[in-house]
């Protein structure tokens, strides 16, 4: 029996009514016409009303667990719910729906099928046209389930449901999702989307090709669908494709004559198609001349225009009832190009010997002379990047590919885009430079390719400064140093070009891209390889011979200014890559691959550079096991020498005065470690202080890093001597004759004194044979380092106030110049003549008056002049003792961080306090507190170590004990001797740091500490001057925080005094 049809009419959408049909088909028995057995209710089944009262809904979990059979009824209170949950946004919440609803259909003997028609009409077909949350998506995992168990292995429509037959379930699902009356945009989409979904579905479930009458009704109803709107067209290829690979090669051919007599043939469709169907079928017969296989050599010519959709097909039609719809310029990219992506990954993998010429053919004959040409739209060149990134994120694992994308027109189009900002495709190309980007990040290997194809022929050898970018440095940061060669070769041979036009701007382009690779960092996987070197250590090398070549080497650009700027940037990267004492090495190889005859120099020179040269390379070879070595492993101390060994050669490359000098230091220093004798190990310690107090001096951030990290290689070796040497730096004068004192130790300091004026210590002047190191020119001296150079100066309104104190106020100055001026000439200003005296000389001066004169203001004016600058030379001399005793502090703040359970680490209490007290430099001062708070940390988490591994705490000698007393109650002095906070906080950490030290060793002495602090308080109380309050409460919380000493010492004295009581 035909099926009568359903009349639409509009209804409530959120009522359910159940089907008023029954559909019966001719070979339908009387079984089937019984109404089918009523489910047993579940335990989880909806309650009715209690006494008037609405039952209380199902939670959340129940509906989730209950596979139980539908009621025939409907119940809103089940079905509501569990179809919510199957349009959740949450995945796993909507499978777990899916599975529910599905089992509860069908599990078992399944719904009747007026419910299962019912679901289907009333629910899950009309779901599909909802746009609300993740509906579609999990009423499609429903219906195709129904479907495949319908018509599929199960074939459910011939054993039970005879009467949902496939062209009455379909017709349903149209009727459901078909778009009636006047509505609105949004929601004819969401109907036309709704009926793709459901075609989807009968694809999905595989059941069409049983009988392939069932597919030329579904692609008849995909070719209605495709001429309704030309946005759907794209949509319904996609189904097509998708039902590809269950066609055999007939019905293949057949699909395609169909899609032709629609006018299907030119299009990115058909491509696609094209695409899908030959790779499945590689003898298929296309229907008409119109299909051919665009991707072949012999039709890239024809493939721009299709895929660009192009205008051309409207004018080629005669009649109008045939031109094709052509859409609108859109921003999403169609989905020909990821089958056309797909298809030649495929033969890339494949390992075809053609692959990459193909590619390459269509990608400059389609992509970059299609959408990149100069008669391109800006539409179609926006769609062109879009092409880019998708081709660079899914190949970036085939060079071949990737080789090819950066072609000359992209290249192009890229820079200029990206070069102005309000340029119409700033944006897109701004996004494909983040494509490279990130490309570079997923595959390293591909950047030397990457820089081939932008800063070679086609891109611009400063491509960063052209597009304002990055790119490029973000590039060289992706490098791995099995990289490394190949890209510098590459950075190499496009950028020092024979033909430059400007090639001094080239070469310094080309150190730049140097300098980025040289300050790498490298990663933890990289920097735990011992087996290869590192990205900065080989760009190091290759900027050492640029900066020091060969005189028959040098590169075009090298002149007298280049070689200034690429020396001074060669020490910047030095300071930068030497902070690590696994790149230790490769600084010194970079030092030993200059060439001895790139700088001139005479035999006696000559000689000390082979010398260091030999010394050098000795102390880089694999280190030899030293014998009786009283201090263990020196190997950092042999590593920091030949470090300093490697600055000081570089030292002489440059022509420094005192690299001669300093070589000679090393050389002492080298024996000395080389010496079997124990007592040497004091000298060593106090010469190595010095070299580098000497090179913490020098305005250079290579010297400061190298000093720094030198120091860290032999903090084990240090001495108290050399302790001493390194701490009596910070007690020197901030002014003339501090500095005359840290620098030119044997001059008269008597010539200092009496050029001291003694009004005001800032105003002394100093010998001229002293050299001024102004921090400021150290700052420029460390190019990108200039701010870790800059702690000297970072209070600019301090050094303003002390400079105030130097200069006079400018109306005292005038005013003494007024009365010198008026002494000398007998005259007065014209604002002063009511109170001058009259003048009874009118006579003229001579000529020998006049020369009188003139000698008196010169005189004068010099003096002005000497006075001025001998304020500016004391201002000079003040920046540089500050300088240096930041770089002081810097060396002992690593001393405190490596050595703090060392002794010698006391030591440094007593100047660090004294520096903060005496100090004018506020800085100064914040860091040296720095230190003892750092020492305090250091200590504390040196005490968790040793906590956590068992061990007899070690008993200090009377001798030592006493000497601990006796720091304690100079620590306690010095707290007394200024008021402010940071000041007693500080001395209070120094005083807690040796009290903890006593008491660690000797409870004994609690007593004695706690009179100490009785003591405090007492000239607290009777004379004041100090924050006792801060004092005594970090020294109460201490007590708190430490209960164990203070039961031991309290437990010892009992034991005492039980012992005198029996005596």
């Amino acid at each position: 029996m035909a099926r009568q049809k359903r009349k639409h009419h509009k209804e409530n959408p959120n009522s359910i009514e159940p089907s008023k049909k029954r559909v019966k088909t001719s070979n339908q028995d009387a079984s089937d016409t019984e109404a089918p057995p009523v489910a047993k209710p579940s335990s989880f089944a909806a309650k009715k009303k209690i006494n008037g009262a609405p039952a209380k809904p199902l939670t959340k979990k129940q509906l989730l667990s209950d596979k139980s059979t539908f009621p025939a009824e409907q119940d809103r209170a089940i079905e509501a719910p569990l179809y919510e949950y199957l349009g959740s946004e949450d995945s796993d919440e909507r499978l777990q729906a899916a599975d529910v609803i599905i089992s509860k259909l069908l599990d078992g003997d399944g719904v009747s099928e007026s419910t299962l028609d019912r679901h289907l009409e009333k629910r899950l077909f009309r779901g599909l046209a909802s746009s609300r949350k993740a509906s579609r998506l999990g009423f499609s995992v429903v219906i195709t389930e129904i479907l495949q168990q319908l018509w599929g292995d199960k074939d459910l429509c011939d054993k039970r449901y005879r009467g949902l037959t496939f062209n009455f379930v379909l017709e349903t699902l149209t009727e459901r999702t078909k778009p009636v009356g006047n509505i609105p945009g949004q929601e004819e989409r969401d109907h036309y989307f709704g009926q793709l979904f459901g075609i989807e579905c009968f694809v999905r479930a595989k059941v069409l090709f049983d009988d392939v009458t069932r597919w030329h009704t579904i692609l008849d109803l995909l070719l209605r669908l495709s001429k309704k709107k030309v946005w759907l067209k794209p949509h319904c290829a996609w189904i097509i494709m998708q039902a590809a690979p269950q066609m055999d090669q007939t019905v293949a051919e057949e699909t395609l004559q169909k899609l032709d007599a629609a006018g299907w043939a030119k299009g990115p469709e058909a491509v696609a198609l094209t695409v899908v169907f030959t790779e499945r079928f590689s003898g298929i017969k296309f229907p008409s001349k119109s299909w051919r296989d665009f991707l072949s050599s012999k039709y890239l010519g024809e493939l721009p225009a299709v895929l660009k959709d192009s205008s051309k097909q409207e004018a080629q039609a005669t009649d109008s009832s045939e031109k094709q719809k052509q859409g609108g310029w859109t921003a999403q990219l169609h989905f020909v190009w990821d089958i056309i992506l797909a298809h030649y990954i495929k033969l890339l993998a494949a390992k075809s010997d053609k692959a990459s010429d193909q590619f390459k053919q269509f990608w400059i004959r389609v992509v970059d002379q299609g959408f990149f040409s100069k008669t391109a739209t800006e539409p179609q060149k926006f769609t062109g990047f879009m092409i880019f990134q998708k081709f660079l994120e899914a190949s970036v694992s085939y060079p071949d590919i990737v080789q090819h994308i950066l072609s000359q027109n992209l290249t192009i189009c890229l820079i200029n885009q990206a070069a102005i900002k309000d340029r119409y495709l700033n944006r897109a190309a701004t996004k494909s430079l983040k494509a490279i980007e990130r490309a570079a990040e997923a595959n390293p290997e591909v950047v030397p390719i990457m820089l081939d194809s932008l800063l070679g022929k086609h891109g611009v050898y400063n491509f960063d400064q052209k597009t304002n970018s990055k790119t490029i440095d973000r590039l060289l940061h992706c490098l791995k140093p099995a990289q490394a060669l190949q890209a510098i070769k590459t950075l190499r041979r496009l950028v020092l070009t024979s033909t430059a036009e400007n090639p001094e701007n080239h070469l310094l382009v080309y150190s730049d891209y140097l300098f980025r690779l040289a300050t790498i960092v490298p990663t933890e996987g990289d920097a735990a390889s011992s087996t290869t070197r590192s990205v900065g250590g080989v760009a190091l090398q290759e900027f050492s011979k640029l900066a020091y070549p060969k005189t028959d080497e040098a590169v075009a650009g090298f002149s007298d200014k280049t070689k200034v700027i690429l020396r001074q940037r060669l020490n910047s990267a030095l300071a930068k890559f030497v902070k690590r004492p696994e790149d230790f090495g490769e600084f010194c190889s970079a030092i030993m691959s200059i060439d001895s005859s790139s700088v001139e120099m005479d035999d006696e020179l000559q000689a000390e550079l082979l010398e260091a040269l030999e010394k050098l390379q000795e102390l880089t070879s694999p280190p030899k096991k030293q014998k009786g070595s009283d201090k263990g492993n020196k190997s950092g101390a042999f590593q920091g020498l030949a470090l300093l060994y490697a600055v000081a050669v570089l030292q002489l490359y440059n022509e420094e005065p005192d690299a001669v000098e300093i070589l000679n230091d090393l050389a002492q220093c080298h024996e000395k470690l080389l010496s079997q004798q124990q007592d040497n190990d004091a000298d060593v310690s106090v010469l190595l202080v010095e070299i580098l107090l000497a090179m913490v001096a020098r305005p250079s951030s290579l010297m400061r890093q190298t000093a720094e990290r030198v120091f860290e290689g032999f903090t084990g070796l240090m001495t108290a001597e050399a302790l001493v040497l390194l701490t009596d730096t910070l007690a020197a004068d901030e002014n003339a004759k501090g500095l005359q004192a840290l620098f030119d130790t044997d001059a008269d300091m008597e010539d200092a004194e009496n050029a001291t004026d003694p009004g005001d210590d800032d105003d002394s002047d100093i010998a001229s044979d002293v050299e001024f190191i102004d921090i400021k020119d150290a700052e420029a001296d460390g190019g990108e380092e200039s701010g870790e150079d800059g702690e000297a100066n970072e209070e600019e309104d301090e050094d303003a106030e002390e400079a105030s104190d130097d200069e006079e106020e400018p109306d005292e100055k005038y005013k003494e110049l007024d009365d010198a001026l008026a002494n000398l000439l007998n005259s007065h200003r014209l604002d002063k003549d009511k109170d001058a005296d009259s003048s009874d000389s009118d006579s003229d001066m001579s000529d020998s008056e006049m020369m009188a004169l003139d000698e008196k203001l010169s005189a004068t004016f010099k003096l002005r002049m000497h006075n001025s600058n001998k304020k500016k030379e004391n201002r000079d001399a003040k920046e540089t003792v500050v300088n240096f005793k930041h770089r002081a502090l810097d060396l002992l703040a690593i001393f405190a961080r490596k050595e703090a359970t060392s002794a010698l680490a006391y030591q440094m209490l007593i100047p660090l306090l004294q520096l903060m007290r005496t100090t004018k430099t506020k800085d100064l001062g914040k860091k040296a507190g720095g230190i003892v708070a750092d020492l305090a940390k250091a200590q504390k988490k040196a005490k968790t170590a040793e906590d956590a591994e068992p061990s007899s705490q070690e008993q200090g000698s009377e001798a030592e004990m006493d000497e601990l007393v006796e720091l304690l109650a100079t620590v306690h002095d010095e707290m007394t001797k200024d008021a402010s906070h940071a000041y007693a906080k500080t001395a209070s950490t120094a005083s807690l740091l040796i009290i903890n030290n006593i008491l660690s060793k000797d409870v004994s002495h609690f007593q004695a500490v706690w009179a100490a602090y009785g003591r405090l308080a007492t000239q607290w109380a009777t004379r004041g001057g100090f924050q006792f309050s801060t004092i005594i409460t970090d020294w109460t919380q201490w007590i708190q925080t430490h209960p164990s000493l203070v039961s031991s010492s309290a437990a010892e004295e009992d034991d005492d005094q039980a012992s005198s009581a029996s005596d």
